[in-house]
């Protein structure tokens, strides 16, 4: 498996909490998405807390759980994403 680009596990991360299903709408805790991010504990930590920093994700404790939220500045930068992808995405000509 090739190596992901810091923007490749930010579009992973932001795109694992906008799918998550309900029970918890866009809600997911921080062990959960390390754990399908692929990503260690120290790399979840300083992903989480750069896109909190950032507005992209928001940090919600209901006493006892902990979840991160996808914001609307994120969403948008997940739609953003998929326009660039889509974009670069090579041109086939029959």
């Amino acid at each position: 498996m090739p190596q992901r680009d810091h923007h490749d596990i930010v579009k992973d991360i932001l795109d694992i909490v906008y799918t998550t299903q309900p029970l918890f709408i866009t809600r997911r805790s921080q062990t959960s998405i390390g754990h399908e991010a692929k990503l260690t504990h120290p790399q979840t930590v300083k992903y989480l807390e750069g896109l909190v920093d950032i507005g992209l994700l928001i940090f919600t404790e209901f006493k006892p759980y902990r979840y991160y939220e996808l914001t609307m500045k994120g969403r948008r930068c997940l739609q953003l994403f998929s326009e660039l992808e889509e974009d670069l995405r090579p041109v086939v000509r029959e």
